[in-house]
């Protein structure tokens, strides 16, 4: 069994903010060390494995979905965690509002 999975998003209709069976976890922020703020801030989703990256619309291939659930974990990070977009843009590097 796995262990239950941080995530701060909100539900969205194009993914999940818990594990559900055959899902791929998806770290909204990438590379290195986004990929472990992006686990230690909850700021993750589940995808179908087609809406990940394994079909041509999935989140990796597709730069529109990617920079829509960007902006969405941005915004939910800054509200969640009580931060201003200068402290997002120094623990990622970068805003994306």
């Amino acid at each position: 069994m796995r262990k239950e999975e941080f995530c701060i998003m909100k539900p969205d209709v194009r993914w999940r903010t818990k594990r559900f069976e055959g899902s791929h976890k998806h770290h909204i922020f990438g590379g290195c060390p986004n990929r472990k703020h992006s686990d230690e801030d909850g700021l993750v989703i589940f995808l179908r494995p087609e809406d990940h990256n394994m079909g041509d619309n999935g989140i990796h291939k597709n730069r529109e979905f990617d920079l829509y659930a960007k902006r969405k974990a941005q915004l939910r990070w800054m509200e969640f965690y009580g931060k201003t977009v200068e402290q997002f843009r120094k623990r990622y590097g970068k805003s994306w509002l």
